[in-house]
């Protein structure tokens, strides 16, 4: 009796230990993982500082690491199913480090519901001016507008749009749906807040052409033809698109190529974060305007 005690006694530790044994080999195997990606989120923030694209003031290593963890690393994981010889430096890269593109010279203007004063700046010695998002952000025909914060599908980061006019907005809001003429007040109320805000760029030098962009994508990719939603999509059609790329062509198509870089292929991609680095010369794009609440 004592023996059958003994052995089940025994089988029951044995079995016990064959359960537990993968169950540690696993959780190694995710610390290890962990750490992986951690150096990986280091490495790029270290990177982008190298850059002089990340500064303390406009990201910190630990609101980076955060990003990352977040929505950033799982955004590139299913990035990567499409796109299998991109890396995650290469990928937070074209995003630029998921922060503003801001040149020497740019001072935009932080506009809030409120209007409450703050200040933050990339460049040393400037600020952000705060003003009311009512009343303070004039939008402008060709104004793009690149969403932080907030990502319309799983695979990318952040949304873009352009403006069509002082009122409305042209989009691809988001998977199942096309094109859509958006109010103003109804994009910024829900694109900024709570973290989220709007960084609004302009092309200073040549206003003609940015209403030029924004009357061709009302016309001829809402009105004309209204895409589908699809990411991925060839960078060489209309439909179906996703709202960086319906940007992107609203200006090489409908304002001038001269504006933006070529894509190298019907199978680049362009990101919202990045969607501002396409330009080049004197129609690289101004960031004017901060819309953190509305």
């Amino acid at each position: 009796m004592n023996f059958k005690k003994i052995c089940m006694s025994g089988a029951v530790c044995l079995a016990v230990g064959i359960s537990i044994m993968p169950s540690v080999a696993s959780a190694s195997s995710n610390n290890t993982d962990n750490s992986d990606e951690q150096s990986e989120f280091i490495k790029a923030y270290n990177t982008g500082k190298e850059k002089g694209i990340l500064t303390d003031q406009n990201m910190t290593q630990s609101e980076f690491l955060s990003l990352c963890k977040e929505s950033v690393f799982p955004a590139y994981l299913e990035y990567q199913q499409t796109h299998p010889t991109v890396s995650f430096a290469q990928y937070v890269a074209d995003d630029n480090y998921e922060v503003p593109r801001q040149q020497a010279g740019d001072n935009p203007i932080t506009v809030s519901a409120t209007g409450t004063k703050s200040s933050s700046s990339i460049f040393p010695f400037t600020s952000f001016t705060s003003v009311s998002a009512r009343k303070g952000y004039s939008m402008k025909a060709g104004d793009i507008l690149i969403c932080y914060g907030r990502n319309i599908t799983s695979k990318y980061i952040g949304h873009a749009a352009i403006a069509s006019s002082s009122k409305y907005i042209m989009e691809m809001p988001g998977p199942g749906k096309h094109a859509t003429h958006t109010p103003k007040a109804t994009f910024f109320k829900r694109n900024s807040g709570n973290g989220k805000y709007v960084a609004v760029y302009r092309i200073k030098k040549h206003p003609h052409y940015a209403d030029d962009a924004s009357t061709y994508a009302y016309r001829h990719m809402y009105l004309k033809t209204n895409p589908s939603y699809f990411f991925p999509s060839s960078m060489y059609v209309k439909s179906p698109s996703y709202c960086s790329k319906y940007v992107y062509l609203a200006y090489e198509w409908g304002a001038t190529k001269r504006a933006l870089y070529p894509i190298p292929g019907p199978s680049a991609v362009v990101l919202p974060h990045g969607l501002e680095n396409w330009f080049k010369g004197d129609f690289t794009p101004s960031y004017v305007y901060k819309v953190t609440s509305y």
